[in-house]
């Protein structure tokens, strides 16, 4: 029973660890994007925000469905649902924590501090719902 609990628990560790780097990926895209967008374009961080964050979705996708959670259940139709119903979730956070945090920092400021908060509620609805594995 104690070994079983370890395998899990290594598993789950590398499933992370491979999830925090495609976010990394992904983030270097929303970020990079958002920036452009807000800073050299002059477009309101809600709008900014979402449309860096929609571009980012489609590169974790891709990524964690060929490589973080290539086990999961599901087809790529199914899979693919379910990660716009936890994208669209994270982008209404993600927005209203932007939004909420630009009006005490600048817009860019903002967007980084928003991150951890994202990182953790992703990782878990993620997990748990897009790709879900049979027990």
């Amino acid at each position: 029973m104690k070994r079983r609990g370890l395998r899990q628990f290594a598993i789950f560790r590398f499933i992370a660890i491979r999830f925090a780097l495609i976010g990394s990926i992904n983030t270097a895209i929303d970020v990079g994007l958002f920036a452009a967008l807000a800073l050299l374009w002059g477009l309101q961080p809600d709008r900014a925000n979402a449309i860096s964050y929609g571009c980012s979705l489609i590169a974790s996708f891709v990524l964690n469905r060929n490589w973080t959670f290539a086990d999961a259940r599901g087809g790529i139709a199914e899979q693919f649902t379910r990660t716009i119903v936890v994208s669209l979730a994270s982008l209404l956070l993600s927005t209203m924590l932007v939004v909420s945090l630009a009006t005490i920092a600048p817009a860019l400021v903002a967007k980084f501090l928003s991150l951890p908060i994202m990182f953790l509620w992703s990782h878990g609805m993620t997990r748990r719902f897009a790709f879900w594995r049979e027990s």
